[in-house]
């Protein structure tokens, strides 16, 4: 084969991108005919034009190849450019879950030292994010949960170990874009956070407001009652309960007089029928009987006129200040007094002692705060069955006197918790309280500043705190 033939077959080596021309050309080689010059100057023009379409075809192919890349870059450019003018902190994963690209607005708020970003790797960068994190743990496992669900629409919260809270977010991604599987976006929100927070403790306070104003509501209404009532009750019950101490000395002083005649009827003959007369008349009236039962009567009259004093003094308490002037005095004495009146009606089933220093001032009205806690112990004696015991401690904090009534016994149940301040109401059975007690301490704490809060436990007794304004402590003593 001619030199011709052989460069031919080595650009065309493949008999079907042959031109038509050249294909003739090889088969008059090949079967030992002279190519004529008009044939090679043909076969030579074809090759020239199959060489000429394939370089533009390289050129054209080359051109957009450049323009493919140009496109690339400029779509990563403003992908950059896009990321760096965010307020938030964004880092873009790919297909393995890796970080492949990141803002300078993440490395400002993950605080990622320059030696990290320098020659960075992913473990390094996620590293530096996790030292600032108060829980890195849980982050870890958040993040690794996201890059399993890659249809999650995510959304969190970190706490950073300066205080700082972060949210972080990512959305389903449609397609693999440039290498990335997802984005994640990091932003502070510490400010919008803390807002929230106190939006939610006002909400709170005015909750607890309002729920105190219409408690104070209530309570001004019952007392306005109260002041009506105890009005009314008092003169009615002030000469009942004289005329029944009046009535016992005029029947113990009859019944004297009976004793006489009694001894008078023994000097009467045996078979006299005048004292056959008196004998019957005392049969038919149960004489023994009625000397008995009218004392007891009596005596249960004046015990329920007493009652009803001591409730009417308790609402007057409730219905408005007795008048007195405040004063410092020593709240030890204040607490032995009212310990006193407890142990009397303990009967001694039940044990008291305090905790606190002697030294200790509170400014009130001493007589009434004494009432209220003669009140609050009655009540922790009245929770005891059996034999108990109730510790009665106090002392100062920044902004408050506190004294503190604790028993060991049945506690409260929490449905009743709600209630046990508003007058007349008890969970005592008919008969044994009046619901007043706690009412009373109430108020008259209320009427001194201050605050009654309770503790309480069904079966392990109950904690009332009174909290009283410290800096009515300095008022000099009477």
């Amino acid at each position: 084969m001619s030199r011709a033939g052989e460069l031919i077959v080595q650009t065309f080596a493949d008999p079907a991108t042959r031109p038509e021309t050249l294909a003739r050309y090889l088969e008059g080689e090949l079967a030992g005919a002279a190519a004529t010059p008009e044939l090679l100057e043909a076969a030579l023009a074809a090759a020239l034009a199959s060489y000429q379409s394939v370089q533009a075809d390289s050129a054209r192919q080359a051109a957009e190849g450049q323009e493919a890349e140009r496109h690339t870059e400029n779509l990563l450019q403003l992908l950059g450019t896009i990321l760096e003018s965010s307020d938030e902190g964004i880092l873009a994963l790919d297909t393995g879950d890796r970080i492949i690209r990141f803002n300078s607005r993440l490395i400002a708020l993950f605080c990622i030292p320059d030696e990290v970003i320098a020659f960075w790797r992913h473990e390094e960068v996620m590293a530096a994010m996790l030292a600032q994190l108060a829980d890195p743990e849980a982050f870890s496992r958040s993040f690794a949960q996201l890059c399993q669900s890659p249809e999650a629409d995510w959304r969190e919260t970190l706490e950073c170990r300066d205080g700082r809270v972060i949210e972080w977010r990512s959305q389903p991604q449609p397609a693999v874009w440039a290498g990335v599987k997802r984005v994640v976006s990091f932003l502070d929100v510490t400010e919008r956070f803390r807002s929230e927070t106190n939006q939610r403790l006002l909400e709170r306070k005015l909750d607890e407001t309002r729920e105190r104003l219409l408690q104070a509501e209530k309570l001004a209404a019952i007392f306005q009652l109260s002041a009506g009532l105890a009005h009314e009750i008092s003169n009615p019950i002030g000469f009942i309960q004289s005329n029944l101490e009046a009535m016992g000395r005029y029947v113990h002083a009859m019944l004297g007089l009976l004793d006489l005649y009694g001894q008078a009827e023994g000097e009467l003959p045996a078979d006299s029928a005048r004292r056959a007369g008196i004998e019957a008349a005392k049969k038919a009236a149960d004489l023994e009987f009625l000397r008995d039962d009218v004392i007891d009567l009596l005596d249960e009259s004046l015990r329920g006129t007493r009652r009803l004093s001591t409730m009417v003094g308790s609402l007057r308490v409730l219905a408005h200040a007795q008048g007195s002037t405040m004063q410092a005095v020593g709240l030890a004495g204040l607490v032995d007094s009212a310990l006193a009146a407890a142990d009397a009606t303990a009967g001694g089933r039940v044990r008291t002692r305090r905790e606190m220093d002697d030294s200790l001032l509170v400014a009130c009205r001493p007589s009434e705060l004494t009432e209220a806690l003669k009140n609050l112990l009655g009540n922790a004696r009245d929770a005891i069955v059996g034999e108990g015991e109730i510790v009665v401690r106090a002392g100062v904090d920044d902004r408050h006197v506190w004294i503190e009534v604790a028993d060991n016994g049945c506690g409260i149940s929490p449905e009743n918790l709600a209630r046990i301040f508003e007058p007349f109401f008890t969970t005592k059975p008919p008969g044994a309280g009046m619901g007043l007690g706690l009412s009373v301490a109430y108020a008259i704490v209320s009427m001194h500043g201050g605050s009654i809060s309770v503790t309480s436990e069904p079966g392990r007794g109950s904690t009332f705190r009174v909290s009283l304004p410290r800096q009515q402590a300095s008022v000099p003593a009477n």
